[in-house]
């Protein structure tokens, strides 16, 4: 048997495929404070359905997929970490300026949202590379060992580094992250240049904070449901959905969060083209796919049969929103 399911900020939803690849759809009542526990309701809903105990039925399921907006439901509300960012001196501004562009540039009565991390918590390193990947100035590890100082002092909880031409040479950004582990075990970490190597620091300021901000809560999340289905017979593997409709094992998914933010609806247009493609004339049709969440209202577009792709993720209205860009 396979199991799939959808933690919703309402329900949690369970498709149950047998061995003779019959399928049936299984459904429990969200517990946000604790959302493994729907995941385990919807289980033992799909068990009983099958006269079965939790065990036995468990012990049967060969692949266990997750899909959640728990990630995303933590952005939205600002249930994620305490979040630090570190950047290149003269540049701590990176996520107020952003890129500068808005939708509506004559409206001055929108102001710009608020900054991911705040500036109170935005810090400088004293370093500088080129564009090319030279040094023009060494990396003082002083600088850091003070921030590290003030990190531990305002009890931040995950750290984000961003270094101006990262993307060029990492060396900076690497020695900054291997001080952090050794001075503040524990706390989770990102690094631009591994997460998100791409031109443009905001985007890669960007999707750093919020990866970083995700981590302790996701890497729990995963482990917790991980450890709670083994312990209830489970012995197969349990991935994770990612934002481009794909799979992840449960490791690989907490070594980047964010890559999970459209965890919930990106199978969703994946899913409306296989069923309107079922339709006599649907193989070529416009389809507008919708998922009303307890949470947040999703919609998905498939345009002449084809699922239209992106590697820029906009949480709220694009360039006025947050954007996490996830390099892989």
């Amino acid at each position: 048997m396979r199991l799939s399911t959808d933690t919703g900020g309402t329900f949690t939803d369970l498709v149950l495929e047998d061995d003779s690849g019959e399928i049936t759809l299984h459904k429990a009542a969200t517990t946000p404070g604790n959302p493994i526990q729907g995941v385990l309701s919807v289980v033992e809903t799909a068990a009983r359905a099958q006269g079965q105990s939790v065990e036995a039925f468990l012990a049967g399921v060969s692949s266990f997929m997750h899909g959640t907006t728990h990630a995303l439901n933590a952005v939205i509300t600002g249930r994620t970490a305490r979040t630090a960012l570190l950047t290149t001196r003269g540049h701590r501004d990176i996520l107020v300026f952003r890129e500068g562009g808005r939708r509506e540039p004559f409206n001055h009565t929108r102001s710009f949202p608020k900054p991911y991390v705040p500036r109170s918590l935005t810090f400088e390193i004293d370093e500088r590379i080129a564009y090319d990947g030279s040094i023009i100035e060494a990396l003082s590890e002083s600088s850091v060992l003070r921030v590290i100082e003030c990190l531990r002092e305002r009890k931040v909880e995950a750290v984000a580094v961003c270094l101006l031409w990262s993307v060029s040479n990492p060396a900076h950004e690497r020695r900054v992250g291997e001080l952090l582990a050794q001075h503040l075990p524990g706390i989770a970490v990102t690094l631009s240049s591994e997460l998100n190597p791409v031109m443009r620091e905001y985007r890669r300021a960007s999707a750093a904070t919020i990866d970083a901000s995700l981590k302790p809560l996701i890497t729990r999340y995963i482990a917790d449901l991980s450890t709670q289905l083994e312990q209830r017979g489970f012995r197969g593997q349990v991935r994770i959905l990612t934002s481009l409709g794909g799979l992840k094992g449960a490791e690989e998914a907490s070594a980047a969060p964010i890559q999970l933010l459209k965890s919930g609806p990106s199978t969703a247009p994946v899913a409306g083209r296989h069923y309107g493609s079922t339709v006599e004339t649907g193989k070529d049709r416009d389809l507008i796919i919708t998922d009303s969440g307890g949470t947040t209202y999703d919609v998905s577009l498939v345009r002449n049969g084809e699922i239209t792709r992106s590697r820029d993720t906009w949480i709220g209205p694009e360039l006025m929103g947050q954007i996490g860009r996830a390099h892989v």
